[in-house]
């Protein structure tokens, strides 16, 4: 099968999960015999390349027509935004880009992970040329202009106009594409988007990301110190602020150690406000394999979410080296963490219940161990090959279930 695996963001430019399922799977399906190529967007001239031979499988990195490039999204003027996001539903040199990558490379299947910033009128392409599509549901793109239902601090209880209006016009190229599927790594997202979206007439899937990570080079030893951990964007969504506030007056009392993992728009301040103290280290971006040792090294994973997650790949690569996990109960991560045998959960922004559970914890140290054994045992839920051929399963449906155009 030729597959075309679309993901805006590709290797080395990697901000999370998503992107890293992408390369996962392209190199996946590239070894099972499978023609495989990849649609990703281009920081900058120098970097486009034009189905370049990589690993087995061909690289389209283009160049699109935006005001800026997707790369610049977080730091870009509000003024330019509105224009952006009119440019990626309904510029038609979207379209014609996406023409000739399908005219090139001729695929029987699209993959789709992450098609803001190429442009959502690229799918009208599909539509017209009725090429079977799944579309990984890695956030709440398709229905909110931000990705994430979270403005400022707090969630939205509803859709703002301009995202119900981007969201109808994606809804418009969807309802073309007569053989259509929709794959997302957590229930919870699922339910969230049907929610707003008609897309329950649509073969639907709910399996975990596939994502291989790099084995620890280093062994789990015992601590004194509890040493926690946390692994993720710096950005108010990912709740690393108020994990900071909450942790800054217990250091007083208890022994522990917080290393943070990760880059994002808030890295400066929480820098400003939290560098000086000697029982937090805010490392910034590090390659797979430091994450790797780092959590062979800690204790507890710190996941405190405000926004409604998906499935962060960065709980079970924590679960498949034996680390607990202490997790809001945002979106999908219920689903990942039995709370008692590989972790808690506790409420998203609870300052009490966070703070209960933590100081419970680094009280009786003790339980970490045993969570950390019971953790262990997680690591069959997510065996990459396994659920890279429930990807595949879940392809063949999409391609066998045609249905009727305009009907989204």
């Amino acid at each position: 099968m030729r597959i075309l695996e679309v993901s805006a963001f590709y290797t080395p430019y990697i901000i999370g999960g998503a992107e890293i399922c992408a390369q996962n799977l392209t190199e996946w399906f590239t070894g099972q015999g499978h023609e495989v190529a990849v649609l990703s967007a281009a920081p900058q001239r120098e970097h486009e390349s034009w189905g370049t031979p990589l690993n087995g499988y061909r690289l389209y990195r283009v160049g699109t027509p935006h005001i800026y490039p997707v790369f610049q999204a977080s730091t870009a003027p509000g003024w330019k935004k509105p224009v952006w996001h009119l440019q990626d539903i309904y510029d038609p040199r979207n379209e014609a880009m996406f023409e000739r990558v399908i005219a090139d490379f001729r695929p029987d299947f699209v993959h789709i992970h992450w098609i803001q910033g190429l442009g959502y009128n690229g799918l009208k392409v599909l539509a017209r040329h009725d090429i079977p599509t799944a579309i990984t549901l890695h956030d709440l793109a398709y229905v909110c202009v931000r990705t994430t239902m979270f403005r400022g601090d707090h969630e939205c209880v509803r859709q703002c106009r301009g995202c119900r209006l981007s969201m109808q016009a994606k809804i418009g190229y969807l309802a073309d594409i007569p053989r259509l599927g929709f794959i997302s790594p957590s229930r919870a997202n699922l339910d969230k988007v049907a929610s707003l979206m008609p897309i329950a007439q649509y073969p639907s899937f709910h399996i975990l990301n596939p994502i291989t990570y790099p084995t620890p080079t280093t062994p789990h030893l015992p601590s004194d110190k509890v040493r926690l951990l946390f692994v993720g964007r710096l950005e108010n969504t990912k709740g690393i602020g108020f994990a900071l506030e909450l942790l800054e007056p217990l250091a007083e009392r208890y022994d522990f150690h917080l290393t943070v993992l990760g880059k994002g728009p808030e890295e400066d301040a929480l820098r400003r406000r939290f560098g000086q103290h000697p029982w937090v280290d805010i490392v910034g971006h590090v390659p797979l394999q430091q994450v790797a040792d780092t959590m062979a090294g800690s204790d507890l994973l710190l996941v405190p979410s405000l926004w409604m997650e998906n499935s962060p790949g960065v709980v079970f690569q924590a679960l498949g080296v034996g680390l607990p996990v202490l997790a809001s109960d945002k979106g999908g991560l219920p689903e990942l963490i039995d709370p008692g045998r590989n972790g808690y959960i506790a409420p998203a922004g609870d300052v009490d219940r966070w703070r209960e559970q933590l100081v419970s914890l680094l009280e009786r140290p003790e339980q970490l161990q045993a969570l950390r054994e019971q953790a262990s045992s997680s690591t069959a839920e997510f065996d990459y090959a396994h659920l890279a051929q429930k990807m595949l399963d879940a392809f063949a449906i999409i391609r066998d279930h045609r249905r009727p155009a305009k009907g989204l």
